[in-house]
């Protein structure tokens, strides 16, 4: 217990304190027969004061002892009989109490747990056997003799597929730490890797593709790491005009190092800038034109903050997108890792 807490939940009573001091040097100066001299008034007052800290700090302390005594036994509440430690009638009952909930919540908890993760596995054993047949409609669609349509179905079996493993990525982002795998990345293969994976995206919407080396490597987690690249380039693409331009490029930073992705489309509405990185937020250009998910950001951000690095945005509506990932030089892997 802190003594802001204290106060905080004796207000009341300091107030009424107060008051009566308030009221008695009230009536000494309005009430024509009270003679006593101004030093005399202040050594009262002071003393009053005097009085409500040593009771206060008294009963400060002893409260205190209570509630540190209390949150101890709550800590260790697994392992206390509470029929042989606690012998006064209010206290076991409390306790008692209090167990018996702690152990009500943790067998919910613990219910609600094992079928979170039953309902990971299916999902996640899902997205592996949906993969197969994703593979084999892929190509199908090789086969097909309308270049046209094989390169429309093409790209749509590309889309379901990439929506399919952000699911799966989604699945584990909830327990991501254990998923860490840190080590030297090179970020420039990281950034070719994912272009070549999506290469169909630059081609079907006729995108030109500017990169630029940035020649450096950082800590991170290669696999985490090249899917959120991966989210931001299908989102610079997605909102691309055809035939239009993105640029990937670096920035050396005092404390940092920055990848860029830079798309000159749709851009982002002012009102939405504060907003884009919540979970399922779409924005009006999201909700307008394309069918999106709002979880791309939202994971990035996440998963960014856990490697204990971070990501940006900058657009103008109708000129620009500039998504900034940021490395941070500073930052302790210990504590990402544990």
């Amino acid at each position: 217990m802190k003594i802001k807490d204290y106060l905080k939940s004796n207000k009341i009573y300091i107030f009424i304190y107060l008051l009566f001091i308030a009221i008695f040097n009230l009536n000494v100066y309005i009430d024509p027969g009270i003679k006593i001299a101004n030093e005399s008034l202040i050594y009262l007052n002071l003393l009053f004061l005097l009085i409500l800290i040593v009771l206060g700090g008294y009963d400060f302390l002893k409260k205190k002892n209570e509630f540190d005594r209390i949150l101890d036994t709550i800590r260790t509440i697994d392992s206390i009989d509470v029929e042989e430690e606690f012998k006064k009638g209010l206290d076991k009952s409390l306790i008692s109490r209090i167990k018996e909930e702690h152990t009500y919540w943790m067998n919910k908890m613990d219910k609600i747990e094992n079928e979170l993760k039953d309902a990971n596995d299916y999902m996640t054993d899902w997205i592996h056997q949906v993969k197969i047949p994703i593979s084999i409609l892929e190509i199908m669609s090789k086969r097909i003799d309308d270049a046209d349509i094989s390169k429309n179905v093409n790209r749509e079996i590309k889309r379901i597929d990439s929506l399919v493993e952000q699911a799966l990525y989604i699945i584990r982002s909830g327990e991501y730490s254990s998923d860490f795998s840190i080590e030297d990345v090179d970020i420039d293969k990281i950034i070719r890797g994912v272009i070549k994976k999506n290469r169909y995206l630059f081609i079907y919407n006729k995108l030109e593709i500017d990169i630029e080396n940035s020649g450096f490597s950082v800590y991170t987690d290669r696999k985490w790491i090249a899917h959120i690249i991966e989210l931001i380039i299908d989102n610079a693409c997605k909102y691309s005009h055809e035939g239009g331009k993105i640029e990937i490029f670096p920035e050396q930073r005092e404390k940092s190092k920055v990848i860029h992705i830079k798309d000159y489309g749709e851009g982002i509405d002012k009102v939405d800038l504060d907003r884009i990185f919540e979970k399922g937020f779409t924005g009006k250009n999201g909700r307008n034109r394309f069918k999106s998910t709002g979880m791309g950001l939202y994971i990035s951000k996440k998963i960014l903050t856990a490697l204990g690095d971070d990501i940006e945005v900058n657009s103008v509506e109708g000129e620009f997108c500039d998504v900034s990932i940021i490395f941070n030089k500073e930052h302790d892997f210990f504590d990402v890792v544990r």
